[in-house]
């Protein structure tokens, strides 16, 4: 569960999943990046400053030591849910991982504006695939809510936070 340790201890957090898994071989992996319901004890361990919950850019940074880490394994890993910032990542060990970690690349050397147009277009459910972002329908919808709702990089996090509540 990418975030779930926390802006602390993330990179221990890909590491040690990573490890785990490599020893086990599990057939199957499935990625649910954290979201935290209002009602929860972490909800309020993070509104009171105990838990910091990190943005997308460091869980996409999360994910991708993990990806990196994972070796030695024929798994399968699917990240296939409107939470994950990342839907198309899917694919078997070894011989997919560099496509799957590409797109985590691609994404974080793109400009931030596209970055924002990226996270919100997914969110809201018009991307599935980073390439969704040369698709002009979609990506006129996307920066239409962008521009209506004030979204930028510096605050593309805390409404995030709130369309990932439509889905839990």
């Amino acid at each position: 569960m990418p975030g779930l340790a926390g802006r602390s201890l993330s990179r221990e957090h890909a590491l040690e999943t990573a490890d785990a898994l490599n020893q086990i071989d599990a057939d199957f992996i499935r990625l649910r990046t954290l979201a935290i319901p209002n009602h929860t004890e972490l909800f309020d361990d993070w509104q009171s400053g105990r838990f910091e919950k990190m943005g997308d850019m460091e869980v996409a940074e999360e994910i991708l030591l993990f990806l990196e880490s994972l070796e030695g394994i024929s798994s399968h890993l699917q990240s296939d849910h409107i939470l994950n910032l990342f839907q198309e990542i899917e694919g078997r060990f070894p011989q997919d991982k560099q496509a799957m970690t590409g797109v985590i690349r691609r994404f974080v050397k793109l400009p931030p504006k596209e970055q924002v147009l990226f996270q919100v277009g997914r969110r809201m459910g018009l991307f599935t695939r980073l390439d969704d972002l040369q698709r002009s329908e979609l990506r006129q919808r996307a920066a239409d809510a962008c521009s209506r709702f004030g979204v930028t990089s510096d605050n593309v996090d805390e409404v995030i936070d709130e369309l990932m509540k439509r889905f839990i």
